[in-house]
């Protein structure tokens, strides 16, 4: 028996008229030695992948004690994350460490469905801040 086989661009359109848990996509990598598949179910349909929203960066050379972040898009219910704000030290080997800067919320509602704010302490020089935050 022969096997045809056909490209990606002559085959049909899938119509999207299943269910997409029962609808598999093939996969592959290097090191597998077979191919293998995916339910499309685990791909975000507005572009993300596994269905998972996540909104990150890390922020320097800051110019105001109150940091304003506006995700990309809008999560539908409250995100979970962490914030870090930081600055590298030099130690007196010659290596760097992490120092915590003071800071923190303006209220306990951060934070939202659409960003957060925090504000850096007086205490502190905004030189060499560093802000990391990635929520999901």
């Amino acid at each position: 028996m022969a096997v045809e086989q056909t490209r990606p661009y002559e085959l049909g359109v899938y119509a999207q008229d299943l269910d997409p848990s029962t609808v598999m996509i093939t996969v592959d990598n290097s090191s597998w030695s077979r191919p293998k598949r995916l339910p499309l179910s685990y791909l975000d349909t507005t572009g993300g992948t596994g269905g998972t929203h996540i909104e990150k960066d890390r922020l320097t050379g800051l110019s105001s004690r109150t940091v304003t972040v506006e995700f990309g898009i809008a999560f539908t219910s409250i995100p979970v994350g962490d914030v870090k704000c930081y600055r590298m030290y030099e130690q007196p080997d010659g290596t760097f460490q992490k120092q915590d800067v003071i800071w923190g919320f303006p209220d306990a509602n951060q934070p939202t469905l659409a960003g957060f704010t925090l504000d850096i302490s007086t205490d502190e020089s905004l030189t060499g801040i560093v802000v990391e935050y990635s929520y999901m």
